[in-house]
């Protein structure tokens, strides 16, 4: 019996010897290096080197890759499992590590700091240079699962996260963000995000190669708070550009299942600055406002009260409907810098697929008067006929909608008049219009052509048939007095209806 305990004693002091060895000096320290580094180099899909190991005091040098190396120095209680480490990470290529970390990722990241706790808490603080940024960051770890996130980020530059993220250079711009997070489980997500953009502007050389938009020469800032719980995140973010601006109130994001629920506000307060994405002029300001919706689809609302009416919107996924009510056309008209040739309130019903991008559109237009214009005076001076005089219950647009091109259909009537044209086109990339008026003026037609620029177009009348109906019109009743006063037969007064 006191051999066997002798023999144990001895057996644990050998263990104990050996673990003491392997742990604590430096000759058992070379031993476990090359164990290790045959390990890591097992379990990990890029070459790791360890230039230098040590247990206690720990100093341990690692090279994960060509452009990584982590270095780490402290004490490390095996025992007690404690630690208080300093380390320093240095990454001169993030996409050396892809395949570690199953993000395509460029440039550099530096960061250090100081790890202390045992297996019941770990405190991370640190710094770190990323996207050129100053950042600090702490990190506490509950039995090794995350529990606090704090974060302070200033002065990042969007165009490094942009490179980062294998993105075209798109703007330039200035980011400062406080993170606090108290819980990282997504249904349970907890805390708040301040952040702020600054000095933003976008590159419009690279908005014009990737989206054909021309001179978007935009400028921006930015403010947005966030609360999150219970995994949904409420948010309000306020966006100011020279173009116009954009406000969200209490928006909704829920992080389980994707969906958006947001309130909005649009601001333009010069609608000319739009040129670049409308590539039509215009002037005056509008406000919108509406409601943004994703679930399983896309649902955009829209309203605005404009141009003397209202006009109410919506996008479904690819399919957009708009619908116009009471809209003064002279004010749409000169909004647009058409000539203001007709005087009506406006209805209109528009249909369109932003994926074909076909479309249609109906317009009806009440108690509409046409202005004193060019074509109004040529009608004048070679019809001898006043057409702003008349007064048009109802005019009717039928529009079908083929990319930039429009071949509209119109129709109106009044007391004297009757207004008509077949396939008018219009064409909104070119600015050009083509298109043949057929006017009855007292049932005898007047054709005018309108072609090139819709702002000024080139008019061209035809009153050849107007003034034959007139010819024929005054002869007739020149004929038919002198017959009536020869008191000729019947059959004589019958060659009237030839005319």
């Amino acid at each position: 019996m006191k051999k066997l305990l002798l023999f144990i004693i001895f057996i644990i002091a050998i263990l104990l010897g050996a673990t003491y060895w392997v742990l604590f000096t430096a000759s058992g320290n070379n031993f476990l290096r090359p164990i290790i580094e045959t390990n890591l180099n097992k379990k990990l899909p890029v070459k790791a080197s360890l230039k230098k190991f040590r247990i206690s005091p720990l100093d341990i040098e690692l090279q994960v890759g060509k452009s990584t190396l982590i270095k780490a120095g402290g004490k490390l209680d095996p025992f007690a499992q404690s630690f208080d480490i300093h380390y320093d990470v240095h990454i001169a290529k993030l996409e050396d590590l892809q395949a570690l970390t199953g993000q395509k990722l460029r440039g550099p990241l530096i960061t250090s700091g100081d790890v202390k706790g045992d297996k019941q808490k770990v405190d991370i603080t640190g710094k770190a240079d990323v996207v050129g940024s100053a950042t600090q960051y702490r990190i506490v770890l509950e039995e090794f699962e995350p529990a606090l996130v704090d974060a302070k980020i200033r002065q990042a530059k969007l165009e490094k996260i942009l490179y980062m993220l294998y993105q075209p250079h798109y703007a330039d711009a200035l980011i400062d963000a406080d993170i606090h997070l108290t819980n990282l489980e997504p249904e349970h997500l907890a805390g708040n995000i301040v952040s702020q953009i600054k000095s933003g502007k976008t590159d419009a050389k690279v908005l014009q190669q990737n989206f054909g938009i021309e001179k978007a020469r935009i400028t921006f800032n930015a403010s947005h708070k966030s609360s999150i719980k219970n995994g949904i995140v409420f948010s309000d973010v306020d966006l100011f550009t020279n173009i116009g601006d954009v406000h969200t109130k209490g928006a909704k994001f829920v992080i389980k299942s994707g969906t958006v629920d947001a309130d909005y506000v649009v601001k333009v307060p010069d609608l000319g600055k739009l040129y670049f994405l409308t590539k039509q002029k215009m002037r005056g300001k509008i406000t919108l406002n509406g409601k943004i919706k994703k679930d399983k689809n896309l649902l955009i609302t829209l309203h605005s009260s404009t141009l003397g009416g209202i006009i109410n919107g919506k996008l479904l996924n690819n399919k957009v409907e708009a619908f116009l009510k009471g809209i003064q056309v002279v004010k749409l008209t000169h909004m647009l810098y058409y000539p203001k040739i007709f005087d009506s309130s406006m209805d209109v019903n528009m249909h369109y697929n932003l994926v074909t991008k076909k479309g249609k559109l109906h317009a009806e237009a009440h108690d509409g008067r046409i202005l004193p214009n060019k074509m109004s005076f040529m009608l004048k001076q070679m019809a001898n006929f006043d057409i702003t005089r008349e007064i048009y219950k109802l005019t009717e647009i039928n529009s079908t909608i083929n990319d930039k091109v429009v071949i509209a259909n119109l129709d109106m009537q009044s007391r004297l008049t009757h207004i008509s044209a077949q396939n008018a086109k219009i064409d909104l990339d070119k600015q050009k219009i083509d298109a043949k008026l057929r006017i009855e003026i007292q049932k005898r037609p007047v054709y005018v052509k309108l072609q090139g620029d819709p702002q000024n177009p080139d008019i061209k009348i035809d009153v050849k048939e107007f003034i034959k109906g007139r010819v024929k019109k005054e002869l007739k009743k020149r004929l038919q007095d002198k017959l009536l006063k020869k008191n000729l037969p019947p059959a004589a007064k019958g060659l009237l209806n030839l005319f």
